[in-house]
């Protein structure tokens, strides 16, 4: 049937097409005069095809109130278009962005996020089992890790999971990070042509690759250069845990470093605030400071802090591309890293 695109208006007769208790794809290509098959693409973000038509098939879809099936279209098809995403750290903007630029790419492939909040690492095994029974397209797991049986699991049920900024040397587990050892090195790198010679590290914890790599990296730089006595204080990646670090680095320390790398701008924007209204240290004359991942707070004025720039959008691409590929990635490593860039401001 010939599909027409003319400008007139599909009435919102509110009937059954049919008289069956719902109206069907069938019914929607009728009414606005074009195939079943333009239906189906009409509703499909990622297909292609003229504006004005997509736009009469969803006229005729709403005056019939027809909504597609995915229920049905995934038995069709075996496949499900959802990908799942469990995240820990949603309190980190960082993330948040993460999540809301997966969902803005993958609706407009045609494709859904099924999220799950992780409260406690240790439920992580019923969260994978719970996953697995909605039979997802795949599983990007952020700022926690799995464990090598239920990176197993997954495996074996044929769902590709991919790590963002953390990894795992486990086969068939997919990971995509910045460098972050080149980041540390780099930061270490910086401080060091602007003249500084005693140094902090503060956040994270050994346990997370991401803190665990930042440090080593920035650590043995410095030792590269002959600064062998860089504190190291180890908080959670907030806020709160910033001001409780700067307070125990000054505790151990007795006198302030001049500068300080953070694992997160939460973090940093605690170790500025403690440091500037609990000790009255002056940023960057008294203590430099670098954070990482540039979350939109570290541009205002009142923080302006010197950030490690992660190239979001390009390791998104990548990890849509791990996920959703029919191909087996075909590279003899398991992990992907991307350079990270340090965007200068006024803490450093």
């Amino acid at each position: 049937m010939k599909s027409s695109d003319s400008g007139d208006s599909i009435q919102n007769t509110g009937k059954r097409a049919n008289g069956r208790g719902h109206n069907t794809s069938i019914d929607v290509a009728k009414l606005a005069g074009v195939s079943q098959a333009t239906v189906s693409r009409a509703f499909n973000p990622a297909s292609k095809m003229n504006p004005s038509t997509r736009q009469r098939v969803l006229d005729a879809a709403s005056a019939l109130k027809y909504a597609p099936d995915a229920i049905a279209r995934s038995l069709i098809s075996n496949s499900t278009n959802i990908v799942a995403v469990i995240m820990q750290n949603t309190t980190n903007p960082f993330y948040a962005t993460v999540l809301s630029k997966l969902s803005i790419r993958l609706r407009s492939m045609g494709k859904q996020i099924l999220f799950f909040y992780l409260d406690d690492e240790g439920h992580m095994k019923d969260l994978i089992h719970q996953i697995l029974q909605y039979r997802v397209d795949g599983i990007l797991i952020t700022s926690v890790t799995l464990t090598s049986d239920l990176a197993d699991t997954c495996v074996d049920f044929g769902v590709p999971v991919v790590l963002f900024n953390r990894y795992m040397n486990t086969p068939g587990i997919q990971a995509v990070c910045c460098d972050n050892v080149q980041a540390g090195r780099d930061c270490a790198d910086y401080f060091f042509m602007k003249g500084y010679r005693s140094f902090a590290f503060i956040g994270g914890h050994d346990e997370a690759s991401t803190s665990h790599d930042r440090r080593r990296g920035f650590v043995s730089r410095l030792e590269e250069r002959g600064i062998y006595d860089c504190s190291v204080i180890n908080t959670p990646f907030t806020y709160e845990g910033g001001r409780d670090g700067f307070r125990r680095l000054l505790e151990q320390e007795g006198t302030c470093p001049k500068a300080l790398f953070c694992v997160s701008d939460l973090v940093c924007a605690g170790v500025l605030d403690c440091a500037r209204f609990e000790y009255n240290l002056k940023v960057p004359e008294d203590v430099a400071v670098i954070g990482f991942d540039d979350i939109e707070l570290a541009s205002y004025n009142s923080y302006s802090i010197t950030s490690f720039v992660q190239p979001m959008d390009s390791m998104i691409d990548r990890v849509l591309d791990l996920l959703l590929s029919e191909k087996q990635p075909s590279e003899s490593t398991n992990l992907t890293l991307f350079p990270c860039t340090l965007k200068t401001r006024g803490t450093a």
